[in-house]
């Protein structure tokens, strides 16, 4: 009889260890297998073109996903081995489960900064080295996580913004961006002549800038001013160098004007200057 008691003992030992190592080999098992999904969904290899997501973001998101799947497994894991050992799970499951819900309620803008942090890289809303302003604060983005941004402003101040408290996003670095110049000129003007200059302007920015994508061209007279009529020059740049498109036609547009001795526009034209200094005189 005693050595029967002992065979059994021996017997479920043996199937207690073979179970055991079933959990832990298959827990391995679907661990690797669902890394190599992650990958295979998020980090394409080089030269797929069918690429889901751009390499950063996209690494950002597996090593997330790579975490939440590993602790998820660990925990059913935990849970099946105290469970071949004959101890009452149930107690563990419930706690977690009210251990969960007390940090939800406790950390509801932790989570909604994660929540937040999760989408804006999922939906590249924008990325590291990207200009953008949220709220009152413009800058350039140095740092971007899961939980807060790190925007650098003109003035080298370091701003550290929640995601949680994002609401809305301006992003100046994605597509091309419209450099426009309005350009005064007097009535008195040769319009012919003016519109002359003001193409050859734009072909020389045009061949001389390379952060111009599109144009210069001249719009035409967009509109009319007491003593000045308002022609546009508009042109697509590179993102943020609109700017320096905008300063260059200014400077050869009043270097081409001087030459051709285009007066500047006077606040009023000479037929409305009597009637207001009559005006004048008479109150």
């Amino acid at each position: 009889m005693e050595q029967l008691l002992t065979t059994n003992f021996w017997l479920d030992m043996a199937v207690k260890i073979v179970r055991l190592a079933v959990i832990v080999i298959g827990a391995a098992l679907v661990l690797r297998f669902t890394n190599l999904m992650v990958e295979k969904f998020f980090v394409p290899k080089p030269g797929n073109k069918n690429l889901y997501l751009e390499e950063k973001r996209a690494r950002t998101l597996s090593s997330l996903l790579h975490s939440i799947v590993r602790y998820v497994i660990y925990f059913i894991v935990l849970v099946m081995i105290l469970q071949e050992f004959r101890i009452d799970t149930t107690s563990i499951v419930a706690g977690a489960g009210i251990i969960g819900l007390a940090l939800g309620v406790g950390a509801q803008s932790l989570v909604k900064d994660f929540v937040t942090g999760f989408f804006i890289i999922l939906e590249d809303q924008y990325g590291v080295g990207d200009y953008i302003v949220i709220s009152d604060m413009a800058g350039t983005v140095e740092e971007l996580g899961f939980r807060v941004t790190k925007l650098r402003d003109g003035n080298g101040i370091l701003h550290i913004i929640p995601n949680g408290a994002i609401a809305k996003v301006s992003n100046y670095t994605r597509g091309h961006m419209q450099a426009t110049v309005n350009v005064p000129v007097p009535y008195e003007a040769d319009m012919e002549q003016v519109f002359k200059l003001l193409n050859e302007v734009c072909a020389t920015v045009g061949e001389t800038i390379p952060e111009v994508i599109e144009g210069p061209s001249v719009l035409g007279v967009v509109d009319l001013k007491p003593g000045e009529i308002v022609i546009r020059i508009i042109a697509k740049t590179v993102p943020l160098q609109q700017m320096k498109v905008e300063t260059t036609l200014r400077r050869l547009i009043k270097a081409k004007f001087t030459e051709a001795k285009i007066p500047p526009p006077q606040l009023f034209n000479s037929a409305v200057l009597p009637e207001i200094k009559a005006a004048k005189a008479g109150g």
